[in-house]
């Protein structure tokens, strides 16, 4: 069986799952779902749940011994794993791994990946298309809303559906504000948004209804102002429920992306193949941006400005 710790929000977890149900695929085993990372997380609840998902997590992996859980839990944040992947950055090789566990040791894809056997533990963020590209139309399946979509979102979507040129923007602020996390991610300021909307204006003609998504709707408002000559729809989403403006982002044609995994997935979940999406180059504050390739982060055939 291939175990999977999920840790962060939801579109880090569906990155992991997504993996982790690849790398079960290829050996026809079962997906086992460990809760205990995300179960530590204050700010953060397991959320796969409100997908299509069949995986019953778990709470508890009792065949796992205490001290090695804390030491996958903590890898991110731990001397071993900044070592690990100081080693990988300088060439010095690859460092061992524990047994039968599989810790990312960078950002970008790793093709050793799918060398693990068919019970390993998996650790990180596996973030990229890579890990899963083998499954997506399965992948696309199971990441849906498991239960109809509330009464406002319902009417969003009726409105997406009527609008002529639905292009979905994201702008991600919430947590990013604070300063130790906007240190590593980076605030997308209302310039990034103007380019972005200005090149889509351009691929696609003026006809464009923005539907705005956001963990702050007085700040998007303030930046989509910036951008006169489109018609805008401020999603009010419902922040306990945010699979739900993720459903509604993938069923708009375009999209303009934040530095967000959740945006990430709500564009990537539109099977078309004609749509355009249009995301950050920089998808962490120039400092951080110097410890990771970002080569693999996003499909080809995005636009990144």
């Amino acid at each position: 069986m291939i175990t999977v710790a999920v840790m962060g929000g939801l579109g880090n977890q569906m990155f992991q799952y997504a993996a982790a149900k690849a790398l079960a695929e290829r050996h026809g085993v079962d997906v086992v779902i460990d809760l205990e990372p995300v179960s530590r997380d204050q700010k953060r609840s397991y959320m796969l749940d409100r997908l299509l998902v069949p995986e019953q997590p778990i709470a508890r992996d009792e065949n796992y011994s205490a001290a090695l859980r804390a030491l996958a839990a903590h890898t991110a944040l731990t001397w071993r794993g900044r070592a690990a992947r100081l080693m990988v950055r300088l060439g010095l090789g690859r460092p061992p791994q524990l047994p039968n566990t599989y810790s990312e040791l960078h950002f970008h894809f790793d093709p050793d990946f799918f060398n693990q056997g068919p019970k390993v533990r998996l650790y990180g963020y596996f973030q990229s298309e890579l890990y899963f590209a083998p499954i997506a139309d399965t992948i696309r399946r199971l990441f849906q809303p498991r239960e109809p979509l509330g009464p406002a979102a319902q009417a969003t979507a009726r409105q997406i559906a009527g609008a002529t040129l639905p292009v979905s923007v994201h702008i991600r602020r919430g947590d990013y504000l604070q300063a130790s996390v906007a240190s590593v991610h980076g605030i997308l300021e209302a310039g990034y948004y103007t380019r972005a909307l200005r090149l889509m204006a351009g691929l696609l003609g003026a006809d464009m209804t923005l539907f705005v998504f956001s963990d702050d709707p007085a700040a998007a408002e303030a930046v989509i102002a910036s951008v006169p000559g489109h018609r805008a729809v401020i999603v009010r989403g419902d922040p306990d429920r945010p699979w739900e403006d993720m459903a509604l982002m993938a069923q708009c044609r375009h999209h303009v992306t934040a530095n967000s995994s959740f945006s990430w997935w709500g564009a990537w979940l539109n099977p078309s193949p004609d749509k355009v999406v249009i995301g950050p180059r920089l998808w962490f504050a120039p400092e951080a941006v110097r410890r990771y390739n970002l080569c693999d982060l996003c499909p080809p055939g995005w636009i990144l400005i």
